[in-house]
């Protein structure tokens, strides 16, 4: 029986197992930090949307109802991009508005990783409709 065989080998089980614990700590902070964003992101269009929404139900144009939405996002959540195409769309027979949003979550390592990147973009889009009361 030869003891002198296993020297060390605790020690690299440890920095194994100290290693495997940070993996999975990024993992959960970057996880958290996406599902952040997107409850951020969702907030943001929902009351860009209901002030939006408002807006056409005081009768104004388009544009304004836009740019009052655009102003709410903008004090919601100003690192949210406004998608060149259709962010802001106001539906005057059904009296609605629907605002898209985008934005990329801030991560420790998934935004760095080429085959992780796309998962921390975040978009969200909310419709809100005149009120019935």
């Amino acid at each position: 029986m030869r003891v002198g065989d296993e020297h060390g080998m605790v020690g690299k089980l440890i920095v194994v197992w100290l290693l495997m614990v940070v993996l999975i700590g990024v993992a959960a902070i970057d996880t958290a930090s996406v599902l952040f964003a997107r409850f951020r992101l969702s907030d943001a269009a929902t009351v860009a949307a209901s002030t939006g929404s408002a807006a056409l139900a005081q009768g104004q144009s388009t544009a304004d109802v836009c740019a009052a939405a655009a102003a709410r996002v903008e004090e919601k959540s100003p690192d949210a991009r406004l998608p060149r195409r259709s962010w802001c769309t106001v539906d005057t027979v059904a009296d609605e508005v629907t605002i898209t949003l985008r934005i990329q979550a801030g991560t420790l390592l998934a935004g760095r990783l080429p085959f992780t990147d796309d998962l921390t973009f975040v978009s969200a889009r909310e419709t809100v409709g005149r009120s019935a009361l």
